[in-house]
């Protein structure tokens, strides 16, 4: 990166203006990216009671950050973009490991729907993967919202109060 680049990055990466554009100014990364894997999670509850949604569940696929972003209609997706490209690896390190974790188990899943079909056995898929899957979102929230540190453990999610406290301190 030439040194002008980095000027400017820096002057259109203030900690006020990522604020305003729901950015987390530490971690450079929006928590919109976990809209992705909330609405998956959304179908998969519904699936037991209706089995419609099973459909929506199986077109799922995974999308990195940069692809969710790229697709949506999120207003200040360049500044996403450009904030993501300076987040500090070791975050962008724990974050990629959780949604990684995320990713394998939603295509293991939608896997087991399809061999299995609609029914009592598609059901059990969809809300064991919902049920792991919820506190690997609250994983994601904590390491975007500067809660989980490079010490803690990924395997332990964050403390819902500890979630609450890095949102309110935005």
């Amino acid at each position: 990166m030439m040194a002008d680049d980095l000027q400017d990055a820096h002057l259109l990466l203030t900690p006020e203006r990522l604020r305003a554009a729901n950015i987390h100014p530490e971690t450079r990364l929006a928590t919109d990216y976990l809209n992705h894997f909330n609405e998956v999670i959304m179908l998969l509850e519904l699936v037991p009671s209706m089995p419609d949604c099973m459909d929506d569940v199986i077109g799922w696929t995974p999308l990195s950050y940069e692809q969710h972003f790229l697709r949506s209609s999120y207003r200040d997706k360049e500044l996403v973009l450009t904030a993501y490209q300076h987040a500090p690896a070791a975050v962008l390190r724990r974050l990629h490991a959780v949604i990684d974790e995320m990713d394998l188990l939603m295509t293991t899943a939608i896997e087991g729907l399809k061999t299995v079909g609609p029914g009592p056995e598609a059901a059990i898929i969809a809300e064991e993967a919902g049920f792991l899957l919820k506190p690997l979102a609250a994983q994601a929230v904590g390491v975007m919202n500067a809660v989980i540190d490079e010490d803690e453990n990924l395997a332990a999610p964050a403390s819902a109060q500890d979630t609450i406290d890095a949102l309110m301190t935005r």
